[in-house]
């Protein structure tokens, strides 16, 4: 019994004290963290009641100096709250941040490679300038040897003819800055690279002749590499102007069979008043040739056994000889149709293809040709007949031209009026006055039934 009642007080004190300790935990809210860095500063080697026991004690000993002056230190550190930088020192505000480089103390080594220099440059970079290059001076030395080779052409050929067209015509040639000429004489006017123009006059049966030398474009490096594929001569363009009273009114034209063609479709007066083309071998012409004319009768008086023999032996280098009074050039289109007459003149066009020098020995008989064709037009009558029907054929191009241009008129004059009508319909729908669009429309509605209305003749009856 003794030893009965000392333990059950014990176990009292015991359960008493625990209960103590519970609700002071309870009551501080910081106290549990407390126990936990206590907890933390005692070691814990092995659960034993001894150990137990002792920090029960150490918790009665008062913590030294140096741990309370570094608990103040903290507490200062934490109150700091004017310190803008504190964020960089806590380790919170990076959460995630992995510094995956690692830092040495070491310097980098930069190693510098030795690349060799290369003295001569890569030529095949530059291909496409190097081509341009060649082109542009390739351009350059075409025009320089085309524009010489074309005027010594036109040189060459007043060495050789000019004499000739000294003998015919009183003025021969032009004078001036840009005139292309043997010595001091008139000789051509260079209209462009490849074309020279001379003018003739003082002769009898014509007001004058122009010569026109179409050359190659030798100056230009497109059409000298196109020149292989489709060769073209040089040609001399030979405009005779005929008076008024030098010839009857006929047209007639002798040419190569593809010049044939291209002018019946392109030459207004051969397609009004030539519209058959016959074959050369029924004129005494050869074979490649085509004859397209007005009258029988001019053509067999045109065409006589000099010029045929002519023409037989010089057939290659005569393009066409075109004789006309109703001459006005290409035909107009027909969109843009005229309502005046189109202007017309007595002309004799000549063709000559030249040789590859420029007209040598070949030029000079189709020049004489030409002259001898000048008296043989100045000559040259027809009979009654043949005069009648040409004035016939004539005076009736007149007057399908005439009404086709009335008609032309009145289609203009149709639109105009539509025009006008649509403009006063939509002014007047503009308007909000319904009483002028009822008078307007009844207005309109009159008109079209008497355009409906067919016109009657009224017969007047004179009384017996």
């Amino acid at each position: 019994m003794r030893l009965v009642l000392p333990i059950v007080l014990i176990l009292c004190s015991a359960h008493f004290t625990h209960a103590y300790e519970d609700t002071t935990l309870e009551d501080d809210d910081f106290a549990e963290f407390e126990q936990f860095d206590v907890d933390d500063d005692t070691p814990v080697d092995d659960f034993c009641e001894e150990d137990n026991e002792e920090p029960v004690q150490k918790n009665n000993i008062p913590p030294p100096k140096d741990q309370f002056e570094t608990n103040i230190e903290d507490e200062l550190l934490v109150e700091d709250e004017d310190n803008e930088f504190e964020h960089f020192q806590d380790p919170e505000e990076f959460e995630g941040f992995q510094d995956s480089a690692p830092r040495s103390s070491e310097q980098p080594k930069i190693t510098i490679s030795k690349v060799p220099i290369t003295v001569r440059p890569r030529w095949d970079a530059y291909w496409l300038e190097g081509i341009l290059c060649c082109a542009l001076a390739a351009y350059a030395l075409v025009y320089a040897v085309g524009r010489a080779k074309n005027t010594s052409i036109a040189i060459n050929f007043l060495k050789l003819h000019k004499p000739l067209l000294d003998d015919n015509f009183t003025l021969v040639g032009e004078m001036g800055s840009d005139v292309v000429s043997v010595g001091d004489d008139p000789g051509w006017r260079r209209e462009a690279e490849h074309c020279f123009t001379m003018w003739c006059s003082g002769r009898v049966c014509c007001e004058g002749m122009l010569l026109t030398l179409k050359l190659i474009k030798r100056q230009d490096l497109v059409n000298v590499l196109l020149g292989f594929v489709r060769p073209s001569p040089d040609t001399l363009l030979i405009r005779v102007e005929l008076g008024k009273d030098d010839s009857d009114p006929f047209v007639l034209c002798v040419a190569q069979k593809k010049f044939a063609t291209r002018l019946s479709k392109e030459m207004q007066d051969l397609s009004v008043f030539c519209p058959e083309r016959r074959a050369g071998d029924k004129h005494g012409l050869p074979s490649t040739m085509n004859v397209l004319s007005e009258c029988a009768e001019a053509t067999g008086a045109f065409l006589d056994a000099r010029v045929c023999s002519a023409l037989t032996q010089y057939h290659k280098h005569v393009q066409y000889i075109h004789v006309s009074d109703r001459y006005s050039g290409p035909k107009q289109m027909e969109e843009s149709s005229t309502t005046k007459l189109p202007e017309t003149e007595r002309v004799m066009l000549v063709s000559l293809a030249l040789g590859p020098d420029g007209g040598g020995d070949e030029l000079r008989p189709l020049l004489l040709l030409v002259f001898y064709m000048l008296d043989k037009i100045k000559r040259l009558r027809l009979s009654k007949e043949a005069l009648v029907k040409c004035e016939k054929r004539r005076q009736k191009v007149a007057e399908a031209w005439l009404r086709g241009a009335h008609a032309a008129r009145q289609e203009q004059a149709a639109q105009r009026r539509e025009e006008k009508r649509k403009q006063e319909k939509e002014r007047i729908l503009a308007e909000d006055d319904p009483e002028k669009q009822r008078r307007w429309e009844l207005k309109e509605q009159k008109r079209q039934q008497k355009r409906k209305t067919p016109k009657m003749k009224q017969l007047k009856v004179k009384a017996l």
